[in-house]
């Protein structure tokens, strides 16, 4: 009788597998909730056990041999889910200090930051001429300073920032972009 019930285990028969579940599931609970002290994960362990061993290709020589396996994985899996609700909650509790330490100001800036270095790879994305249009004019130099440094007329200036800066309003389409373009540009 065992070794028909290990040989339908051993083939993935159903009827075996509903049967040990059903004979090993409580006990298996039962030691897992030993360890994570919780009820209800000690039962999704205990179920992602089962599963686990269910998907292995393994042939178990005999009962003692699975057994062993069985609460082997189910203290692995334990220790597997302590360790990562640990890791969980130092995350947890570090970006939680974080984000009190991180005052309004500091958010904005960054976030202005992170605009500006998105707005720098999209103008490098533009004709050199319009790039050094640009950046001139990021730096605070007005259009005839401009078009004294570049030695081009005033007429182009104007014409390549608007030109530029048409292109630049379609990659950067989101409200937050446009605000961004419009305080950092003169």
């Amino acid at each position: 009788m065992k070794t028909d019930y290990l040989k339908g285990l051993n083939n993935k028969e159903k009827n075996s597998w509903k049967s040990f579940y059903e004979e090993f599931y409580v006990a298996i609970c039962s030691y897992i909730n030993k360890f994570v002290k919780e009820e209800s994960d000690a039962e999704d362990i205990a179920q992602e056990t089962f599963i686990n061993i269910w998907n292995l290709s393994h042939r178990f020589k005999n009962m003692q041999e699975l057994t062993w396996y069985l609460y082997k994985a189910a203290y692995t899996n334990a220790l597997y889910y302590l360790r990562t609700k640990n890791l969980h909650r130092e995350l947890l509790a570090k970006y939680q200090v974080e984000e009190v330490e991180m005052p309004e100001e500091h958010f904005a800036i960054t976030i202005q930051e992170e605009l500006t270095r998105q707005l720098h790879l999209y103008i490098n994305e533009l004709p050199q001429e319009a790039q050094k249009i640009l950046r001139l004019s990021l730096e605070g130099c007005s259009g005839n300073e401009i078009a004294e440094k570049l030695g081009i007329s005033i007429h182009t200036v104007k014409f390549q920032k608007n030109r530029s800066l048409k292109v630049l309003r379609k990659k950067l389409q989101r409200p937050s972009y446009l605000l961004l373009l419009y305080s950092v540009l003169p």
